[in-house]
């Protein structure tokens, strides 16, 4: 089992990221391979509204840190999304 975590809190120990580190942990424990990514330490752009993504390609076209993160949740099983 795939498990991707994305952490959207600026703060690494908020508590939003230490409940979803804990949830990781224990999926861990259980076999599952786990990737996780803090938004907070990417380089990425927001949607340019281009539509690429709807009309000539199945992925987003802009490539930044944001793309690996985009493959690994295509390629999971479970996402998990922590926000404050």
């Amino acid at each position: 089992m795939k498990v991707v975590c994305v952490l959207g809190s600026g703060r690494e120990n908020a508590n939003s990221s230490g409940l979803a580190r804990h949830f990781c942990s224990g999926a861990e424990e259980k076999g599952a391979e786990v990737v996780a990514f803090s938004l907070n330490d990417l380089d990425y752009r927001g949607c340019q509204g281009c539509n690429s993504c709807k009309t000539t390609h199945d992925h987003c076209v802009v490539q930044d840190d944001l793309t690996q993160v985009l493959e690994a949740i295509r390629d999971s099983d479970v996402v998990v999304a922590a926000s404050p």
